[in-house]
Parts: structure tokens; sequence; C-alpha cells
């Protein structure tokens, strides 16, 4: 295995051999963001269709940021087959919330062939790089955890220790069968589940922790957390 060529690009053999494109099998796109709902938990129809087209935009920067690099650039991906929207946390500003999003998108690489290698990777393509630059950087040996580029797997056989690559795989294989498993398959399905974390979080924490002002409503008027009751049968009971 190339374990100790500390300054190659790539390790061919653990990523198309010992790992079988794990990490490719599916990609994960993963961007980090905020969104500002004004007005508390009203007009979430309105704060939904803002989700989704954010989680669009996010997919669309992806999709045109990854493409081969020649003269006929070709797109790596076509639409995520699941999209995962965590909410880190959520604070109150006044009379509007914060949410910190977590999106991660599952997309399948249109150049992984059937047995799992890199149809584009400098081993196989007679030494040519045309990988995106956020291509080629995966794997690298110099990375650090939390940087581009950093790989498990790839640093466990840097080691040489077999048992150690094989816990690695195995722990990446998990990780990424849960965050699949946990995400959906719409756009749609994944704002809402933003939504439903909101409301949850308001009905929890209003109307004095979720910056709601519910001295404006009214007894008759829907709570301001968003349960869907009176105000007089929820919070103003």
């Amino acid at each position: 295995m190339e374990t100790k060529q500390k300054d190659a690009p790539f390790f061919s053999d653990i990523c198309r051999i010992a790992c079988g494109g794990l990490c490719c099998d599916p990609w994960w796109g993963i961007i980090s963001y905020s969104v500002i709902k004004k007005g508390g938990s009203s007009n979430l129809a309105s704060f939904k269709q803002e989700l989704q087209d954010g989680i669009i935009s996010r997919v669309r920067r992806i999709r045109e940021a990854y493409i081969t690099n020649e003269t006929l650039a070709k797109p790596l991906f076509d639409a995520p087959e699941r999209y995962n929207v965590i909410v880190r946390g959520i604070s109150g500003l006044g009379q509007a919330i914060r949410l910190d999003l977590l999106a991660m998108f599952a997309f399948r690489c249109r150049f992984l062939s059937p047995e799992k290698s890199c149809l584009i990777h400098p081993s196989i393509n007679n030494g040519k790089e045309i990988r995106p630059p956020h291509c080629a950087f995966t794997g690298s040996i110099t990375a650090k955890q939390g940087e581009q580029g950093y790989c498990r797997i790839i640093h466990a056989a840097d080691g040489a220790q077999g048992a150690a690559i094989d816990e690695a795989i195995t722990a990446e294989k998990g990780a990424a069968g849960r965050h699949y498993d946990e995400g959906f398959a719409t756009v749609e399905e994944a704002a809402s589940s933003v939504i439903e974390r909101l409301k949850r979080h308001c009905a929890s924490n209003a109307p004095a922790k979720s910056g709601l002002n519910a001295t404006e409503a009214g007894r008759n008027d829907p709570c301001p957390c968003g349960s869907g009751k009176k105000y007089k049968k929820c919070h103003g009971a």
C-alpha cells in the first residue's frame, strides 16, 4: 500500500482496494449555515419555502463547484439522493429566532464505477489530474482532523496496521449509513423536519425564552409558540 509517501496527493491502493471508494459512495456535501426566522413562530409556511430555497441554492453551489478540470468540464453530481438538514442550535433574537443548521447532501458521483473505483483518478487515468481541487485534496496524509482532506482511513493506514484500517472503515460505514438513514428523499421533507424542530423548541420555551411576544397575543389568537392551539388554552392558561 502507498502508506508512506507523505508528499503524494492521493493513495490509490487504500482508496481503491482497502476502502473501496467509501467516501465517494455516497459523496457527502456538508455545509454549515444560519437562518433568521423573523416574527417568532408565525408564517411558518413562508419560512418553510425560504428553507427550501436555501437548501436548493446550496445544492446548486456544490454541483457548480464540483466539475472536471478540462476544456469541456463535466459535473460530478446530479441531484442528491438524500437531504439531511440538522438543527444544531436555536436561539432567540428579540422577535426573531436564529437557527444554526448543518446541511448534509448525499450525492452519487457520475465517475464512480460499479467496482467503486474513481474513473477520473490519476492512478487509473494515465497520471492526468482532471478532478476538481476539492477531490484532489481528499486523502491527504498531511491534513489534520477537521481540515479539508482529512481521512480517518488514510491516517489509520499510515501506521500500516490492518486492524486500524478495518476499524476506521467500519466506523466510516456506520456514520455514513446513519446520516443517510436520517436524511430525506426530497428538499420539502428536509425543510419540514426543520420546521418541526422549530415548533418543538417554541412549544418548550415560549414565550419567555424564544423571543416571542406573548403580550401581543389575544386569548383567542393562535399561541405564539406554534402549537396550533389558542393562546388561552396553551401558554395563556
